[in-house]
């Protein structure tokens, strides 16, 4: 049987399998194929020309926003398939009365792959204007049950904000908890495995007081921010109660954005060996494709890189992780024989330039990941002008 397409000669990396080498990528019928399984024969105008490149899984960028016409926030999800992202996690943009909208609208209308995050407040995340009302009084428990039934193979679980101005100085920790119990009764009711997201930025409380709210699985997102109670302590050193949560498997997400990243809290957590379990992007109208901040997942890589992360691992992170918490691990987030072929390309390329952080500390990059060409499920769904030629 021919192949529908050769990726040949390309630096393969792929942390799922532990792999980084030169070697050809074989894709048929949607999905990548053992070269040794007699799919080698591939017409000549199929074969990529992948040297000097580095090919990568599809990468997963598991917090953004894309509730496109829902929320004044959001962008639309399959702009961000030039980038090399080929599946997402909307991060609770939708409420409990807008969450259907949001699955029929853009989930089932996109051909990146997109879960989402259900926000507690029933309105979701509408405009930086309105803000949400966490009082666990106002949830709407039958219809949150509804819609929770309705979307098992989309919903990954609940959504909270725990900034100041978000929820009361003094309660900011005790809406945490609610949502966390919130959580625990629709899985026993449900038979579901609902995780917490929090944002934790500018908290009222310490990071150390959030995390300890966690359970194994959650996710404790923008872990470098730096507006107020960060995780590492005025001396460097990490909270205690942050190194426990990690020890009993809450999970970190770095989740930037514009104002959820600080470059000194990241270089402190950084040098303190924390490094976090995810690296996303936080995409919102305000930043994508807007220097010098987020303005997409290849440019936090870079960020990484600047900072001192090598390659591979920052992959593991937008790759490997986010697959696994999606439910889609072996199927994404790897370049295994018998996975879909969600494939990326990218020239590493030489480039000094600066990024910054929520108060415009500056970062200076001297290299970025540009993207060639993404596919999803087999299909090529961007090209970069200059490239398969």
């Amino acid at each position: 049987m021919k192949a529908d397409y050769i990726i040949r000669g390309g630096r393969v990396m792929d942390p799922a399998a532990g792999t980084d080498e030169i070697r050809d990528l074989v894709i048929q019928n949607m999905r990548i194929v053992d070269p040794g399984a007699g799919h080698t024969e591939c017409p000549a105008d199929r074969i990529i020309d992948a040297s000097g490149k580095i090919v990568t899984p599809g990468l997963i960028d598991f917090h953004t926003h894309l509730f496109y016409e829902g929320s004044s926030i959001c962008i639309r999800p399959d702009m961000m398939i030039a980038q090399g992202t080929t599946a997402a996690v909307d991060a609770g943009s939708a409420g409990t009365c807008t969450y259907e909208a949001f699955s029929r609208s853009v989930i089932g209308q996109s051909l990146l792959r997109v879960k989402g995050f259900l926000t507690v407040y029933s309105g979701g995340q509408l405009d930086p204007r309105l803000c949400e009302d966490f009082n666990p009084a106002l949830y709407n428990i039958e219809k949150m049950e509804r819609v929770i039934e309705a979307n098992r193979d989309n919903l990954l679980g609940l959504k909270i904000r725990l900034s100041r101005g978000v929820v009361p100085d003094e309660t900011g920790a005790g809406y945490l908890k609610a949502a966390v119990s919130l959580a625990e009764d629709l899985n026993r009711r449900l038979g579901t495995n609902l995780r917490v997201c929090v944002h934790t930025t500018n908290s009222p409380v310490t990071a150390g007081e959030l995390a300890d709210c966690l359970r194994p699985g959650d996710i404790f997102c923008h872990c470098y921010q730096g507006a107020g109670n960060p995780i590492c302590l005025e001396d460097g050193t990490l909270d205690p109660k942050i190194a426990a949560a990690r020890a009993r498997g809450v999970l970190f997400d770095a989740a930037n954005g514009k104002g959820n990243f600080g470059l000194q809290a990241a270089r402190r957590a950084l040098a303190a060996g924390f490094e976090p379990d995810i690296i996303s992007s936080d995409l919102t109208i305000d930043k994508f494709n807007m220097p010098p901040y987020a303005k997409s997942l290849p440019l936090v890589i870079s960020k990484y890189l600047a900072l001192g992360m090598d390659l591979m691992t920052i992959l593991e992170k937008v790759t490997v992780n986010p697959a696994r918490l999606m439910g889609l691990e072996h199927q994404i987030g790897t370049l295994a024989p018998g996975a879909f072929a969600d494939i990326a390309i990218f020239e590493r390329k030489e480039k000094h330039y600066i990024q910054k952080d929520f108060c415009d500390d500056a970062l200076e990059c001297s290299e970025i990941l540009v993207p060639q060409m993404t596919m999803i499920a087999g299909e090529i769904q961007y090209c970069q002008a200059d490239f398969y030629l």
